[in-house]
């Protein structure tokens, strides 16, 4: 297929800059990405994105494909469906130009199987990076999946890696989406996370944290951690230390404080609770962002929430957070390909790599509004994978 006409950004293409480019696929990747006007080849597919933007395809680095929305609620007890429900939410992602996410937590592992439904060619969705179960221990709920002590984390870490998990994913302090829990409470001791980080490390693997309390994230980046999720109580003194830990990164999350509540009492609560969340997580990104920080994109929301309809985690970094445009596409393409440790394949258009891509009516380089929308075309692996209207 030969993609002609389309507008490249050159931080997200390789250093290619065009209004009026042309990006070839072939066998699932991206052959040539050129500024020049190219002739199709003989009974070539041809794509006219008369002059709008071409991005590489969307990672959000913090999200569910079942328990966010209710998804799997009522089948997580019946297996066939649980997959069943598991996989059409996975789809959705596409409609919204997400071609990789990574789960970080779904009921009964859904999230690897579903990923082993997509790569094998059963079903499509968007590239899943799944950390099956997540590590949590009994401080944080009365039933579930849970783990405790050196030995609970080291058996846990060891059981995931034997069903397929890419990741792990372990709580470090207290939930805030628990109106019970105590988010600035730390909850695993230091030998814990030690014995997870170790026994990943030991079978391939890393360690992402759950992480609202400073103590907590402080401890995970001494101990190895390479993703601290949300960091939304982490302290300037934390953040500086954070900077200078190589291979560790912040992934917050805004778009998780978006309160959509209507009922007067309940809506107060949410408010009163993740406003000031929200605005220390602003507080930390723009001084990581000013010491020349590489964050990760996140939104712990999913496909069927506002968050995702309304592009509130692009509208957050830009109107909240201060962020320019340009680097929140950045965060959500070519640094989330590099902490995910996927840039040889996913992050940017450019010749070699998987031809997942997004087009997009505008110039959301220069306003991020044009992401509050859904993209016009999305391919995953060259195969044209969905189309919105404008």
């Amino acid at each position: 297929m030969l993609i002609k006409n389309v507008r490249l950004i050159a931080e997200l293409s390789g250093g290619c800059k065009t209004d009026r480019g042309c990006v070839r696929l072939d066998g699932g990747r991206i052959a040539e990405v050129t500024g020049a006007q190219l002739q199709p080849l003989e009974g070539e597919e041809v794509f006219d994105a008369g002059g709008r933007t071409l991005l590489p395809g969307l990672i959000d680095l913090h999200t569910h494909i079942t328990l966010l929305g209710g998804v799997g609620e009522a089948s997580k007890n019946e297996p066939m469906q649980l997959l069943i429900d598991a996989a059409q939410q996975a789809r959705r992602y596409l409609k919204y130009g997400f071609t990789t996410i990574r789960d970080c937590g779904s009921y009964s592992r859904a999230a690897t199987y579903v990923r082993n439904m997509i790569d094998s060619g059963l079903c499509e969705g968007p590239n899943i990076i799944s950390c099956g179960n997540t590590m949590a221990n009994s401080a944080t709920q009365k039933d579930g999946y849970l783990v405790d002590g050196e030995l609970g984390f080291t058996a846990g870490v060891r059981k995931e890696a034997a069903y397929g998990a890419d990741f792990i994913k372990i709580y470090a302090s207290g939930s805030a989406y628990n109106p019970m829990g105590v988010p600035l409470n730390p909850v695993m001791t230091r030998g814990e996370i030690k014995a997870a980080v170790d026994t990943a490390k030991s079978n391939g693997l890393y360690v992402a944290a759950h992480c609202h309390a400073d103590e907590a994230v402080r401890a995970c980046i001494d101990l190895g951690v390479r993703t601290i999720e949300h960091a939304t109580y982490i302290s300037d003194e934390t953040t500086d230390l954070l900077l200078k830990t190589e291979g560790c990164y912040l992934v917050p999350t805004l778009s998780a404080t978006y309160v959509s509540q209507t009922d007067p009492e309940e809506r107060k609560f949410w408010l009163e609770r993740l406003n000031p969340m929200r605005e220390n997580m602003c507080r930390a990104i723009r001084r990581a962002h000013a010491a020349g920080a590489r964050l990760g994109f996140g939104t712990d929301s999913a496909p069927g929430g506002p968050q995702y309809d309304e592009g509130v985690e692009f509208r957050y970094r830009v109107e909240d957070a201060g962020l320019t445009p340009l680097e929140v596409l950045k965060e959500a393409t070519v640094y989330n390909a590099e902490i995910a440790g996927r840039s040889e394949s996913i992050g940017s258009v450019r010749a070699g790599l998987d031809a997942d891509l997004v087009l997009v009516d505008g110039r959301p380089d220069e306003n991020i509004e044009v992401m509050y929308r859904l993209p016009l075309a999305v391919w995953k692996r060259g195969k044209l994978a969905a189309e919105n209207k404008l």
